[in-house]
């Protein structure tokens, strides 16, 4: 199977560059138990990071013409969006008829089967009421224990892994005593690919999801089951519908 982990911002122009990319890619390599061939690209049009919702909404048309334009030179069985904000989740599926997978639709599902109340450790303080927004649109809140930031830039995260780690364990300690949750979620993917989940987790004793791996993990489940997005929630666009043969090769959807 060909998995496609697209990255909707252009990572390559930053200081963590071309090679962050690559670690990335080999990362989700070893967490695949599966045949797969995983790779992993960035949108040389998109921002250099997420941190709001103009910089999301902003993300999608360009991310959704680099995914098209990869159609083209290769099939695809199936693509995650590498953001945690999901950017763009219903146009992806409209538009492809293979498997997309959000890793926060992804992992907040599956922590709800770890526990009963589980909480999100986000960038800044702006971004909480975000948090919230789109647990509330994925039906969860009754979930949701909390939403709470760790106050550093996206593209500063991986820097001082040591610094990054001792304020994820400030904030799991208030997660846990505070706001009572048994589930903490990374919900940005440059933090689930910082590698400090498994040692957060056994510093607080309850579970770290890596939104990356489940991401990875919940795609290749589907892959295998044969499953994907229904047509009848995620219909192609009905304007683009008349000229749909016209468009269909030209960008080469699938099938």
């Amino acid at each position: 199977m060909s998995i496609v982990y697209l990255i909707p911002g252009n990572l390559s122009s930053t200081n963590y560059g071309v090679k962050e990319i690559k670690r990335r890619e080999k990362l989700l390599k070893k967490w695949s138990e599966q045949p797969s061939k995983i790779r992993v690209f960035d949108v040389p049009k998109g921002g250099s990071s997420i941190e709001s919702s103009y910089e999301e909404v902003a993300s999608i048309i360009p991310a959704v013409d680099r995914l098209q334009e990869l159609t083209n030179f290769e099939k695809i069985d199936g693509a995650i969006i590498g953001c945690f904000g999901d950017p763009g989740l219903d146009v992806f599926r409209e538009m492809f008829k293979f498997p997309i997978i959000g890793p926060a639709q992804s992992t907040m599902h599956t922590a709800c089967q770890l526990g009963h109340k589980f909480s999100l450790v986000t960038i800044f303080d702006s971004m909480i009421s975000m948090g919230y927004k789109q647990v509330h649109e994925y039906g969860l809140s009754h979930h949701l224990a909390s939403v709470r930031a760790i106050n550093i830039p996206v593209l500063e995260l991986l820097n001082d892994l040591d610094l990054t780690f001792n304020k994820l364990q400030k904030l799991g300690k208030q997660i846990v005593k505070e706001d009572r949750a048994d589930c903490i979620l990374f919900g940005c993917m440059t933090m689930s690919f910082s590698g400090l989940e498994k040692k957060l987790e056994k510093e607080l004793e309850i579970p770290v999801l890596n939104a990356g791996r489940v991401a990875l993990k919940t795609l290749e489940s589907m892959l295998s089951m044969g499953l994907k997005h229904s047509e009848i929630a995620y219909p192609y666009p009905v304007k683009l519908n008349s000229k749909k043969k016209t468009y269909l090769k030209k960008n080469k959807l699938i099938k």
